[in-house]
């Protein structure tokens, strides 16, 4: 759910992004302290860059005794400078005074900042005020240390819609040449919303307008709207959504290409001739989202699959190719296994 803000926040007032990570039968987890017994999250998205948050729940070999271990880690190649906390949420949900606090920290590819976060005797001596259900749930809050907003912005807007000025060519220092039709948005939306392509806007403004010659005016529209807090309403993904996923993963639109595979994944139609096109392309894209849904299709008509004429396109990929096989033998396994259990 998106915070409201009443009034006029201060100048210096940051963009928190929060995930909160459930480590579910956490006193089941291995309590031995050292590296090895480790316990990561789901991969999650934050300014751009690829996060992860791993635990150890008998602590790091640096560890104080006793202690759990917390540790931020970015899996993006490029590094990145945030103010972070990671902070042990209890079981009524709310927050605890125990955390690791950051400020002004660069965090390089596949490092992680953390350290010991919180007694493993707490949790055990009072399950009920720290456990939720028998999950360890802990609030990882990112942000920006370097202002991406320009103060005029922020004091006339709620913190995360910018609708109000999307398309504002008095304020906007950016434009877009789609072929003639020019688009207008301002570059520190871009670079809080999309990194990567707040990089490729680098060199161009609104007396020299960045060309756009592969996406339609009205899709490209939606995107930039997208970036101010804008809504892609249910009739324009049925409509669009192949063409906004595409666009949103070549120019960096991460949020947007997230909800676009989502889209896609609904309304794609499967079938014995046409899943291994799908999953190459789909593979090839990026799109794991698109991928799974293609392996989970195989894995349900393994025999079938193999046996199109569609293999063939696999000739040239011999790891995907080793990848199909497996998940068509894993249903071959799956229906052995029933009919030993019916016999």
């Amino acid at each position: 759910m998106e915070d409201l803000h009443a009034g006029t926040p201060p100048s210096d007032y940051e963009c928190w992004e929060t995930k909160i990570i459930h480590f579910h039968n956490f006193l089941d987890l291995p309590d031995t302290k050292g590296n090895d017994n480790v316990v990561e999250s789901p991969k999650f998205k934050c300014f751009g860059h690829t996060w992860r948050l791993k635990i150890y729940p008998g602590g790091d070999i640096i560890a104080d005794h006793g202690y759990i271990s917390a540790y931020i880690n970015n899996l993006s190649d490029e590094k990145i400078t945030v103010d972070f906390e990671i902070i042990i949420m209890k079981a009524d949900g709310n927050e605890s005074k125990k955390l690791i606090p950051g400020k002004e920290v660069t965090i390089e590819r596949i490092e992680g900042i953390g350290t010991s976060i919180v007694s493993r005797a707490t949790l055990i001596e009072s399950p009920s005020e720290y456990l939720d259900k028998g999950a360890l749930k802990i609030k990882v809050k990112l942000r920006l240390s370097k202002k991406c907003y320009n103060n005029t912005i922020r004091q006339q807007l709620p913190e995360n819609n910018y609708m109000d000025i999307s398309g504002d060519e008095e304020t906007a220092d950016v434009a877009f040449d789609l072929q003639g039709e020019i688009l207008v948005a301002h570059k520190c939306i871009i670079k809080s919303r999309a990194k990567n392509f707040y990089v490729m806007c680098e060199g161009y403004n609104k007396e020299s307008p960045m060309p756009i010659t592969d996406v339609d005016k009205e899709i490209f529209d939606m995107m930039l709207a997208s970036l101010y807090g804008g809504e892609v309403f249910p009739e324009e993904w049925k409509k669009h959504s192949g063409a906004i996923l595409k666009a949103a993963s070549k120019y960096g639109f991460d949020r947007l290409k997230s909800e676009a595979e989502v889209w896609c994944a609904k309304s794609v139609e499967y079938t014995v001739d046409n899943v291994i096109g799908k999953f190459m392309e789909a593979d090839g894209n990026g799109y794991a989202l698109l991928k799974a849904a293609a392996k989970k299709f195989i894995i349900e008509h393994g025999e079938k699959v193999v046996a199109s004429e569609s293999l063939e396109l696999l000739r040239e990929s011999l790891p995907l190719m080793r990848e199909v096989m497996a998940a068509a033998f894993q249903n071959s396994k799956k229906r052995k296994r029933e009919d030993e259990e019916e016999a």
